[in-house]
């Protein structure tokens, strides 16, 4: 792009100093070649289209700089009118011979005034048709740009006609097409839809400069069209006089409409720009709210932008207060107590903007207004047009009151106010339609703040308490057995898995003595927490009272008492409890209203089911006279399974796993180890629930009788 500019620049430069060198030979000496002048205007026009195409390369800049832009075209016509002036007026000797029509200049002065004045004309013209082309296709219609490309056809035609006519002599052909010329630029001249966009400020300074503008270049029109600078203007070119007169004119008329259209456009700034402000002020605060999560800071912006754009005095938002939660949101003192017929609520000031909390308990006081009532009962806006005089205010402290107006605005989420938004003006009747649909909006987007910090706020917390259940279940992990002891006649494998991230089930396997080990499968009522915080305490009791009482019927029992004093009435635990001798395979159990556990021993399947209670539904010998032991001897081959309810209540649709699947799971695998039973009992449950999410907490312990080695 820089190197065009260049070569464009080089090029004007070049033929400007051609055509003057061309017009001191022929002040010198008299060259009669046909055809001469039509080509040196030909050289003219090229150059002045060069100069066209150096200012369109350069750096464009935004049409928002209209006003800035038209003061500066000021300045320049005011400088080449001044320098005009003064170059015609103190300079001597610049003068023309008119002969056969033609005008040759009397000095060389003459020669080189006409140069340095056509240049100063032409770079003015240029910058003057940039300008308003600018603006005539800002926020185009369709046939904005056809009518500006009529208008330059007919300047270049009206220019193109003159070029076999002598500087003094006119045609028809010639004035038939400036007036057409005339009409377009009428036309054109029209479009002036920048002066909407333009601020109050700016369009008073537009204002001045179209109107100085307009003086300047009607000067100017007059200066070129008589005199001695229309003879220095013909005899440099005639086209380029016409083409530089031609766009003097279009930018008069232009200036012209300019200075009226703005003269009628300026009562209605003020209320452009409140509205333009409106739109600026929803925006900012729209994208406040997906940015900005500081709930203070939220309302804070609310009640500044309120009172920014509807010019109010005073603003404040009032929270219907949800909870302990938001305590820390609020500043010491800031949440008040509210109590009428309609509602009983705790309301939080927030947001306030030149008005203090004594000031609102004095003007709507918390335990008495009927303004807040009728908010509450009909959510829709309010508006009180003379405070002072409203019997919805405070009435029997008048003084210290305001004087002004008043609109209160609900703010609304699912139907239900959650707060009210407040602005005062000093002025009684201060607000008005538009005003109240402003801070409608406002409130509306106050609402979408409050709503999602809410859920922010919400949303952290999940997470927080997600992180301590995710710790939790950590915890529970650990408090089952890491490795489950090995034993040369015994085969022992075990999962335990919650439905949800912690549960109530327990398993543990205990070594008691050398030659005996405690088996031990619980089930709390219930799930998730709770039932997770007892399975933790089953855990203590059953590592302590194991290696005391070797009985598995009278550790139930010592379980039970300890339990029902800890344990909720209305939750109790289920409870397996097996001792095993490794030597000889002897199996002692008692059942503490647990399922029952299946042992497999050849085509012999069966449930063992000794009788007794859970744990915490009772106590003393009603819960001693339940509990039953049962002694099995165990043969090689053998397998017991351990499990709770969440293996067999296991559910596709409204079916259940059950019990008789169980049994036939033991039949089909009882040739494997126990590792092996294990995995394929729990494939044959995830397949009979179509790999669904657990219903229920899910245990299952498998022990293989290998017998003597």
């Amino acid at each position: 792009m820089k190197w065009k500019r260049i070569l464009a620049l080089g090029g004007a430069m070049f033929l400007g100093v051609a055509i003057l060198a061309l017009d001191v030979v022929r002040s010198s000496v008299d060259i009669e070649i046909e055809g001469l002048l039509t080509a040196r205007d030909i050289l003219v026009l090229t150059a002045f289209f060069l100069l066209y195409l150096f200012l369109e390369l350069s750096e464009k800049t935004r049409i928002e700089q209209t006003v800035k832009k038209l003061g500066l075209i000021l300045v320049l016509s005011v400088v080449v009118t001044l320098v005009t002036t003064a170059l015609l007026m103190f300079t001597t000797d610049i003068s023309f011979e008119a002969k056969e029509g033609f005008l040759n200049p009397l000095s060389y002065k003459t020669v080189f005034a006409a140069s340095f004045l056509n240049l100063g004309f032409s770079l003015l013209a240029l910058l003057i048709f940039r300008f308003l082309r600018d603006l005539i296709l800002y926020k185009r219609r369709r046939g904005t740009r056809r009518n500006l490309i009529i208008l330059v056809v007919l300047m270049a035609a009206t220019a193109a006609s003159t070029m076999f006519l002598r500087p003094v002599d006119s045609g028809i052909v010639t004035s038939v097409l400036f007036g057409t010329a005339v009409i377009a630029m009428v036309a054109n001249s029209f479009r002036l839809s920048w002066i909407v966009y333009l601020s109050k400020r700016e369009k008073v300074f537009g204002l001045i400069y179209a109107f100085l503008l307009f003086g300047t270049l009607t000067v100017l029109n007059v200066m070129t069209q008589t005199g001695l600078l229309n003879q220095i203007l013909l005899y440099y070119s005639h086209p380029l006089k016409e083409i530089v007169g031609q766009t003097l004119l279009f930018g008069n008329i232009y200036a012209g409409m300019a200075f009226v259209s703005t003269l009628f456009h300026l009562p209605t700034a003020e209320a452009f720009e409140k509205k333009t402000t409106e739109i600026s002020s929803l925006h900012t605060l729209g994208k406040l709210v997906t940015r900005v999560f500081d709930f203070n800071e939220l309302l804070d912006t609310v009640t500044t932008m309120t009172l920014q754009v509807c010019e109010a005095k005073a603003c404040w938002i009032e929270i219907v207060h949800q909870g302990e939660g938001e305590e820390g949101k609020a500043d010491p003192g800031a949440v008040y107590e509210y109590r009428s017929k309609v509602r009983s609520c705790r309301l939080r000031v927030a947001g306030l903007r030149n008005i203090r909390s004594e000031e609102i308990e004095l003007l709507l006081p918390f335990g008495e207004s009927s303004m807040r009532d009728e908010i509450f009962l009909e959510p829709k806006p309010v508006v009180v047009d003379d405070i002072a005089a409203d019997e919805r205010i405070n009435t029997n402290r008048k003084k210290g009151i305001r004087q002004g107006s008043m609109v209160v605005v609900p703010l609304l989420s699912h139907d239900e106010v959650i707060g009210i938004l407040y602005a005062i003006k000093d002025t009684e009747q201060g607000f008005f339609k538009d005003d109240v649909d402003v801070v409608s909006a406002f409130a509306d987007q106050a609402t979408i703040a409050i709503e999602n910090s809410r859920l922010i706020d919400k949303s952290l917390e999940r997470e927080r308490l997600m992180r301590e259940m995710m710790l939790a279940q950590e915890m529970q992990k650990r408090l089952l057995p890491q490795s489950l002891p090995i034993f040369p006649t015994i085969q022992l494998d075990a999962v335990s898995t919650p439905a949800f991230e912690v549960g109530g089930d327990y398993y543990d396997v205990v070594q008691l003595e050398k030659e005996r080990i405690g088996i031990v499968v619980g089930d709390v009522s219930g799930k998730g927490l709770s039932a997770a915080f007892y399975m933790s305490e089953v855990k203590g009791i059953f590592q302590s009272l194991s290696r005391i009482h070797s009985s598995p019927g009278t550790l139930l029992e010592r379980a039970n008492d300890v339990l029902s004093d800890s344990i909720d009435r209305r939750s109790f635990i289920s409870l397996i409890y097996a001792v095993v001798d490794t030597r000889t395979g002897k199996l002692t159990l008692s059942r503490a209203g647990h399922c029952p556990m299946l042992h497999v021993s050849g085509n012999d399947i069966r449930y063992v089911r000794p009788s007794g209670m859970g744990l915490g539904l009772s106590r003393g010998k009603a819960f001693s006279d339940s509990i039953q032991e049962e002694t099995l001897q165990l043969k090689p081959g053998d397998s017991c399974v351990f499990y709770t309810d969440g293996l067999t209540e296991a559910r596709n649709g409204d079916d259940e796993f059950g019990y008789e699947r169980l049994i036939d799971c033991a039949r089909d695998f009882r040739n494997m180890d126990a590792t092996g039973i294990k995995q394929s009992i729990l494939g044959r449950v995830q397949s009979f629930s179509a790999n669904q999410s657990l219903h229920d907490d899910l245990t299952l312990l498998v022990l293989k009788w290998v017998g003597k080695p």
